[in-house]
């Protein structure tokens, strides 16, 4: 059971994207079996899951990754711990 509220995002949005480490990158659309395909501001697109996913705020100067720390379960989920 996850204590993080369901996210959905729109084509575009631009989010962190976690892949071993914070990544910008934007939601290009929504891919089979709940992932979501995102192409990260390096150029490289990919599939994710919405748990590996945050929000970004575009508006925040310089952009920063999340702060708090991560850690990664054996099945791939990410556990967000503060």
């Amino acid at each position: 059971m996850s204590i993080r509220p369901k996210m959905s995002f729109k084509q575009g949005s631009k989010v962190w994207v976690w892949d071993s480490m914070w990544l910008p990158a934007v939601v290009v659309h929504r891919a089979p079996m709940g992932r979501i395909l995102v192409r990260a501001e390096h150029g490289l697109t990919f599939s994710s899951t919405m748990a590996n996913l945050l929000p970004r705020d575009p508006a925040c100067q310089p952009a920063r990754p999340p702060s708090f720390p991560q850690g990664a379960n054996s099945n791939g989920a990410i556990a967000l711990r503060r």
